[in-house]
C-alpha cells in the first residue's frame, strides 16, 4: 500500500515504482545512527527539499528568469524578423534568448532534477555497504555517512609557483557523500580531529569508470584545504586521511564508492485509446526495473554500485519534475494575469502545461541555432507524446507521423 508520501512524489515524478523506491532508499536513512543529511525527519521532508534545493538553483541560475518569460510571453511571431536584442527584456524573448532558454532546459533543468533522483536513491545502497563493511572489519563503528548538500569544500585556486603553487578559496558543494570518524589527535589527545575514510560520487547518467574516479580523487586533493560539515568547519591541521590503497584489515584504505544508473530501456510501446475528448495515447504501465541494485569491487577500495534505475528511467522522470515544475510557475503566472483567449476552461496550472508546449512549438521557427532547433523540438515531443516516443525523434511529432498518434492527455 502507498502512502501518502509515495503518492505525492508519484504526482510529481510520474512514476508510483520508483516513488515507492525512493520512500525505502529515504527511510533506510532516517533511520539509520550514522547518516547526516538535512531536510526534515519524514521522507516527504526529504524529497520536498531535495525538490526546493533543484528549484532554488533553476531560479537563481542566470538563464532561470528567461524561463519564467518563455511561460509568460514567450518568443516572437514566427513572422517577424530576426531580433538579437529584446526591445524589454522583461517580456517577449529575443531570438539568442529562446536558444538559451531551450539549452538550460535541457542541459540545467532536466540534469539537475534528475541529480536529485539519483542522490536520494543511492542513499540506501551505500548505506548497506557501509554496514557490510563496518561488520567485516573494514570501518570503525564510530563512522559517519554526510550526505548532500551538508559537506562543502573549499575551492582550489591555480596560482603561479612563486606564489606558492595552491591556495583555497570559498566553500562550496563538495562530495556527494563523505565517510568520516572523529578521532584523538595524535599529537594532542586532549582534542579530536577528522579522519576521511571514504568519498561517494553518484551520477545521474552512465559515466566511464576512469573519469569518476577521477572525480573522487579530486575531492580527495579539494578536501585538503579543509571541509564543512554541517555548520561546523574543520580546517586542514584538524583533518587525517585514511591510506589509498591498502589491504591490510588493522589499516583499512580510504573507501571509494561510485553510484551510477543502470542501462535498460524504457518501452517504445503505446497504443491509441477513444476518450470524451476524442482519443489518446496510452503507454504500458511504468513497472518495477527489471534486475536490482548491483555491487562490486572494482579494485582495492573502490566500489561502483550499479542503481536498479536506469538512466532512461531517470531521464523520463526528471522530464516529468520539469513539467510539473512548468505548471507552478504557470499557477504563479495565470493567478495575477488573464489567460489568454480560449483557455479560459484552464486551471493556472493547465495554462503553464499549454503554454510550455505551445512555447516550444513556436521556438524552432525562430532564428536559433540547428542544435537549438532540434532540442526544442525533441522538449516538444516529449512534453506533447511523452518521453518514450519523443526522445528518439529529432523532428517536430505531427498525429498523421504514426498511424492513430495523438498528443497524451
Amino acid at each position: 500500500m502507498k502512502t501518502l508520501d509515495t503518492q505525492k512524489t508519484a504526482s510529481i515524478i510520474g512514476n508510483g515504482s520508483l516513488a515507492s523506491d525512493i520512500h525505502r532508499s529515504v527511510s533506510s536513512a532516517l533511520i539509520c545512527p550514522f547518516v547526516c543529511l538535512v531536510g526534515g525527519k519524514t521522507v516527504w521532508d526529504i524529497f520536498e527539499h531535495s525538490l526546493n534545493a533543484a528549484i532554488r538553483d533553476i531560479e537563481q541560475h542566470p538563464q532561470g528568469k528567461l524561463f519564467r518569460r518563455l511561460i509568460e510571453y514567450g518568443p516572437l511571431n514566427p513572422d517577424d524578423p530576426e531580433t538579437l536584442i529584446s526591445d524589454n527584456c522583461e517580456t517577449t524573448l529575443s531570438d539568442p534568448e529562446c536558444g538559451s532558454c531551450v539549452e538550460f532546459i535541457y542541459s540545467h533543468m532536466v540534469n539537475r532534477f534528475k541529480g536529485e533522483l539519483s542522490e536520494l536513491l543511492a542513499l540506501d545502497p551505500c548505506i548497506k555497504l557501509i554496514q557490510q563493511l563496518s561488520r567485516n572489519g573494514y570501518l570503525p563503528s564510530g563512522i559517519r555517512l554526510f550526505w548532500g548538500e551538508t559537506i562543502q569544500e573549499r575551492r582550489k585556486i591555480r596560482v603561479s609557483s612563486e606564489e606558492g603553487g595552491v591556495r583555497w578559496g570559498n566553500f562550496t558543494k563538495g562530495a556527494d557523500g563523505l565517510l568520516v570518524e572523529q578521532v584523538p589527535s595524535p599529537k594532542n589527545k586532549s582534542r579530536d580531529v577528522l579522519k576521511i575514510l571514504g568519498v561517494v560520487e553518484v551520477k545521474s547518467m552512465t559515466r566511464p569508470t576512469r573519469k569518476v574516479l577521477d572525480q573522487i580523487n579530486k575531492h580527495v586533493t579539494r578536501l585538503k584545504g579543509g571541509v564543512k560539515l554541517g555548520e561546523r568547519e574543520w580546517t586542514s591541521i584538524n583533518l587525517l586521511f585514511a591510506p589509498f590503497k591498502t589491504t591490510k584489515k588493522a589499516e583499512s584504505g580510504l573507501i571509494r564508492i561510485m553510484v551510477i544508473p543502470s542501462t535498460w530501456k524504457l518501452s517504445r510501446e503505446w497504443r491509441s485509446v477513444k476518450t470524451d475528448k476524442g482519443r489518446a495515447m496510452v503507454f504500458p504501465k511504468l513497472s518495477d526495473p527489471p534486475m536490482q541494485t548491483q555491487l562490486v569491487e572494482l579494485e582495492s577500495n573502490f566500489w561502483k554500485i550499479t542503481l536498479a534505475w536506469s538512466q532512461e528511467a531517470l531521464n523520463q522522470a526528471a522530464y516529468e519534475m520539469t513539467f510539473w515544475y512548468m505548471s507552478q510557475v504557470g499557477r504563479h503566472v495565470y493567478t495575477k494575469k488573464k489567460l489568454p483567449k480560449g483557455w479560459e476552461y484552464m486551471t493556472p496550472e493547465e495554462a503553464g502545461y499549454n503554454s510550455i508546449k505551445m512555447m516550444l512549438y513556436y521556438i524552432p521557427l525562430r532564428h536559433i541555432s540547428h542544435r537549438q532547433e532540434r532540442l526544442a523540438n525533441r522538449l516538444y515531443n516529449i512534453y506533447c507524446f511523452g518521453y518514450p516516443l519523443g526522445v528518439d525523434s529529432k523532428e517536430m511529432l505531427w498525429p498523421k507521423d504514426l498511424p492513430s498518434k495523438y498528443e497524451r492527455k
